[in-house]
This record gives structure tokens, sequence and C-alpha cells, in this order.
């Protein structure tokens, strides 16, 4: 299962790059609701991250950030998701609080799991938005990932 979860993660990572070299081919001229959504997207992740690792979040989901930094934050991420892999059992059971302070315990390998949909979803988010403004999207399905 880890191996499957490290190449599902080299995906989300590649996408997340491809988004931000579209973002970069606009000169990161973009609408406030596509900079928004692209946050979202890593903030959520480092939220998962930080409560896997029993760390309070630093940041909130929708935090903003220039978008500009995408492309930064999602090398860091990317070796955050790794460590979390070569580390920890993805069966084990975390506890954590949500933003309202309410307990929950989720598998590290549910949460995983989680980021990637969670990402997808909003990354289709994005190209509705980038075709609304008449601008390309990035083709993100996974099986041309893999292909």
């Amino acid at each position: 299962m880890k191996e499957f979860l490290k190449k599902f993660f080299e995906y989300n990572y590649q996408i997340n790059k491809e988004l931000d070299k579209r973002f970069k081919s606009y000169d990161y001229e973009l609408d406030a609701e596509i900079c928004r959504l692209a946050n979202h997207i890593l903030n959520a992740q480092q939220v998962w991250i930080d409560r896997i690792n029993q760390n309070k979040p630093k940041i909130k989901p929708w935090d903003d950030f220039p978008i500009e930094s995408f492309s930064g934050r999602n090398e860091l991420l990317n070796q955050e998701v790794k460590k979390v892999l070569d580390s920890k059992e993805v069966e084990e059971i975390i506890s954590y609080r949500n933003f309202s302070g309410v307990r929950f315990e989720s598998r590290i390998l549910d949460v995983l799991m989680h980021l990637v949909n969670h990402s997808t979803y909003h990354r289709g988010q994005i190209a509705m938005q980038m075709r609304k403004m008449g601008m390309e999207p990035i083709s993100s399905d996974y099986i041309h990932f893999k292909s």
C-alpha cells in the first residue's frame, strides 16, 4: 500500500507542478477564486500533515498566500509527505481536533487518500474557473499521468 501511496502522491505533486507552470504562463494574473482554491489545496495538505505528525496546524484551510509561492510550497509539502510515508505506518490511527475543537480519529491511510481526492476535486474547480476566464486549464486525469 505504501508503494501505491508514494505513486499517488507523486501524481499529486507533478500535477501541482503542471498547474503552477500554467499559472506562470499567465504571469500569475489569475482570478482571486483560482488563487483561493490553489492555496486551499496546499493549505489542507499542510493541515493534515501537521495532524498526522501530532502538531497543531500552523495555518488554516483558507489562509491566503501569494500565488507565486505555490511552487515552493508544493515542493516543501512533497518532502513532508515523503517523510510521513517513510516514517509512519499507514494503518496507524491518529487523533486530532478539527478547527471547531471536535475530536476525531482516523487512519493515516484514510487521511492520505482524502488529501489526493481533495486536491483533485479542487483542481477541477480551478479548471472550470480557468475556462470561464478564457484560459486553458491543465489535463490532470490520473490515468493520463500513468500512461
